[in-house]
């Protein structure tokens, strides 16, 4: 089926693959700069509409064509190619993806997790560029960065994340096998005990799409192996948004106090290598090169919410929803369960038709179809309500249930990812505080 698409497309392209090649011998038979420059123009602009259409498929069938036999034909099939690249590389570019579409969390959702519970978002700029490696076969270029299937836009999945976090971890010292690992983590997919971690990861989306060049040498001649390379990358200064959920399950009989503890001592690591892999060991592929690294201070404020009203401390509780937007009333209604005065008597109830039609006529207006209908609208309506009087049954009134307190947040910012360990520092020395107390 894939093998149908492409021939498909490849039949779409036929006019503009034969604007090239032609654009391509006009430019090589030019004998004078007008000509030349007319051919050149003719050629980009081919070379655009090729790009419209489908790029990776234009370009491979020309850099296919490059092995021809016969070296102005190759040279050719090579500048046709090279022309497309270039005009793909001027029309890349990511694509956000809409908060309409909540890919991303929202901060205020951490009232309704577990006590000690905490939500970490880290707005970070990169400083070096981030490259990922795609699962794309039919691509423009070997090494595509990773996109979301749907909208294309450039990505870090969570999974990614979390396997990062795993390697600055085991950096600084928390092996795989350590107890803080496991917790925060998990287990290695290869064990038995299946145990889940506690920290839970999103994917991050960028804005910008780049091309690196790497250029591979030879360590014993120092020349060139390959010639360069290029990579797709998401370009330094390139902004994103880390995002960290903590939910803080275990044994079923532990004390309160041993809990905190753990929480403390999980939130103090979570920032330390939360800093260390995004400024020191980096994350996505190409890492040992410098690529993936962000900057200490942040592209924009830092948040830290987490699921506990700690002494000292500002607190929030989640926004009241808005009100329902009130439906639109019937033409027969004043309000909700009133008449309009001119159907209401002075009881409240009903009016006869004939003491409807004798007040529409006494305003000087005909009495006519629509006067009928809106009558006949407003006595269904009432018939309905009398029903449900006569039907209700009195009964003692109940008291007013009891307002449960909305569940406490503290929230906390900070503007770099050093700020961030001492804020989580200082916090873990509240939770274990208030534990002991």
């Amino acid at each position: 089926m894939q093998g149908d698409y492409y021939a498909f497309r490849q039949a779409e392209l036929n006019n503009t693959l034969s604007e090239l090649e032609q654009a391509a011998v006009a430019l090589s038979k030019a004998r004078d700069r007008q000509a030349r420059q007319q051919a050149e123009n003719q050629m980009a602009q081919a070379a655009r509409n090729a790009v419209a259409i489908a790029p990776h498929l234009a370009y491979l069938w020309f850099w296919a064509r490059k092995e021809e036999p016969g070296e102005e034909d190759s040279k050719r099939a090579s500048e046709i190619a090279n022309s497309i690249r270039d005009a793909w590389q001027k029309k890349i570019g990511g694509r956000a993806i809409s908060d309409a579409f909540h890919l991303t969390p929202d901060m205020s959702a951490i009232a309704q997790m577990p006590p000690l519970s905490f939500m970490l978002r880290i707005p970070f700029r990169l400083q070096k560029p981030y490259i990922s490696k795609d699962e794309s076969d039919f691509y423009l270029l070997d090494n595509p960065l990773r996109k979301e299937k749907v909208f294309q836009a450039p990505m870090m999945a969570a999974t990614s994340w979390k396997g990062a976090l795993r390697v600055a971890l085991w950096q600084l010292g928390y092996k795989q096998d350590h107890e803080v690992t496991i917790r925060l983590l998990g287990n290695p997919r290869e064990s038995e005990e299946g145990q889940a971690g506690r920290l839970h990861f999103f994917p991050t989306f960028f804005d910008k799409i780049g091309l690196e060049v790497i250029n591979p040498h030879d360590r014993r001649t120092g020349v060139g192996a390959r010639g360069p390379i290029l990579m797709e990358c998401v370009p330094q200064g390139t902004t994103g948004d880390l995002f960290l959920l903590y939910v803080p399950f275990g044994p079923s009989g532990q004390s309160e106090k041993d809990r905190r503890a753990e929480v403390a001592e999980d939130l103090a690591i979570v920032a330390k290598g939360i800093q260390a892999m995004l400024t020191t060991y980096g994350f996505g592929a190409k890492i040992s090169s410098g690529f993936g690294i962000a900057q200490d201070q942040l592209a924009d404020e830092g948040k830290l919410a987490i699921r506990a009203e700690l002494a000292g401390e500002a607190t929030s509780t989640p926004a009241a929803p808005p009100e329902p937007e009130q439906p639109k009333l019937p033409r027969y209604l004043e309000s909700p369960g009133v008449l309009h005065p001119d159907l209401r008597r002075a009881d409240g109830s009903l009016k006869s038709e004939d003491e409807y039609r004798l007040l529409i006529e006494g305003q000087g207006k005909k009495y006519g179809k629509k006067h009928r209908q809106l009558y006949e609208k407003a006595k269904r309506w009432w018939e309905r309500e009398e029903q449900k009087l006569s039907e209700a049954t009195p009964r003692e009134q109940e008291s007013e249930p009891e307002l449960t307190k909305a569940p406490s947040v503290s929230d906390y910012t900070f503007r770099s990812l050093s700020e961030l360990c001492d804020l989580a520092q200082h916090v873990a020395k509240q939770l274990r505080k208030e534990g002991d107390s």
